[in-house]
């Protein structure tokens, strides 16, 4: 990393802009402009402002006068911090050590706007680009996309290319696909009380109990759906598969009062294959059942759906991205479909073959305390980015 992409990303992770607080948006956006001007990029912005706060999205573009467009795809979305003492590097100062760059967002995703912006810069100063690159820097990704990669693709902006990759995943297998993500809430209902006298009263926390314990099987069946995409090298199945997780629980406000009420938050992955509106069917179903069966009242409320995707992996630019990280990076580099999700369903909704590939290595912590970017993935990427710009035909 150089002394201009270091004093890039140091200004991006010392903005704290995570997507629970939605502030410092306009000024990291600034700072993305400003850099992307200096790299030789034409710059727009799009702001898809939303209950009064400033969503800018911006479009840095390298025109090589040629016909293919790629869209590389990033954010400058963070998730919180969490407790900031529990960090042994502050998360929005960048600390670089040991061959690690260090702070929120590094590796998720500010350091990859830098790398993409970089990578550009290289192209431009070289002009041996056979395709024009598009970056679409946005907000919004951790929380759904609505406002940022969404609103590029389906509002008024209306963005296009003939390729897409993401920039945003590892780089230790180039990823044609990724899950899909239905999240929601359970909510069991009691009566509140003076825990003096629980017999008068039903504790919605002994109730979820048998409930969650019903809902339980849930997650194996889904363990049972399998997808035909590859799943990541180390995974503990050969293909991507359903997964089903009761990830919050909230209940009770004091030891001596009865609750009344318990939520039992959910997170269910889907395959690229199936339609989301399908599992969300068939969860209702299941939960359905298992009321009946523990004879608990329950109500369920899904809070966010998003599709999973898959490419081609015979589409000529997935075959030469691919080419170019088995050239740059590993001959024996694979493809896979990620575990988690993305923005790549934007671009396949359109139907634009996309990759992803990124320095979001599996150690790096992203949404965990020390968050971290190896500085060799990083150098990596930027290699990848450039070779594929200069050789795809």
């Amino acid at each position: 990393m150089d002394k201009w992409e270091e004093a890039f990303l140091r200004e991006l992770v010392e903005l704290d802009t995570n997507s629970d607080e939605k502030k410092n948006y306009q000024q990291c956006a600034d700072v993305v402009k400003r850099y992307c001007e200096e790299a030789g990029l034409k710059v727009e912005v799009f702001d898809s402002k939303h209950d009064g706060i400033a969503q800018p999205n911006i479009v840095a573009t390298m025109d090589a006068g040629a016909k293919t467009t790629v869209l590389l795809c990033t954010h400058y979305d963070v998730v919180p911090p969490g407790d900031i003492e529990d960090w042994k590097y502050p998360p929005f100062k960048l600390t670089v050590k040991g061959g690690k760059a260090y702070g929120r967002g590094v590796s998720d995703n500010k350091g990859n706007i830098v790398v993409s912006v970089s990578a550009a810069k290289v192209l431009i100063k070289k002009g041996k680009a056979k395709v024009n690159y598009k970056i679409l820097i946005s907000p919004n990704e951790e929380i759904g996309g609505e406002w940022g990669i969404d609103y590029l693709m389906n509002g008024p902006p209306k963005i296009r290319g003939d390729f897409g990759i993401v920039v945003d995943s590892g780089p230790e297998y180039v990823s044609i696909g990724a899950s899909g993500v239905i999240a929601g809430t359970i909510t069991v209902h009691g009566t509140q009380g003076h825990a003096g006298y629980p017999f008068k009263f039903a504790n919605a926390i002994h109730l979820s109990v048998p409930l969650m314990q019903v809902m339980l099987d849930y997650a194996d069946l889904r363990r049972k759906v399998e997808s035909e995409f590859p799943a990541p090298p180390g995974s503990p199945y050969r293909t991507l598969w359903g997964r089903f997780s009761m990830t919050v629980y909230k209940a009770g406000s004091k030891t001596n009062i009865i609750p009344g009420k318990a939520e039992i938050s959910f997170d269910c992955r889907t395959i690229p294959e199936e339609d989301v509106e399908d599992v969300v069917k068939d969860i209702t179903d299941f939960f359905e059942k298992a009321k009946e069966e523990t004879c608990v009242d329950a109500t369920l409320e899904f809070k966010s759906k998003h599709a999973g995707w898959g490419s081609d992996r015979e589409n000529r630019f997935i075959k030469r991205f691919h080419s170019s990280v088995k050239q740059v990076v590993d001959p024996d580099i694979t493809t896979s479909a990620d575990l988690g999700g993305n923005d790549g369903h934007y671009f396949i909704s359109h139907g634009i073959p996309t990759a992803c590939f990124g320095t979001l290595r599996d150690d790096n912590n992203y949404h965990g305390i020390d968050e971290f970017m190896h500085l060799t993935d990083f150098e990596t990427v930027k290699k990848v980015l450039i070779h594929f710009a200069e050789t795809c035909e």
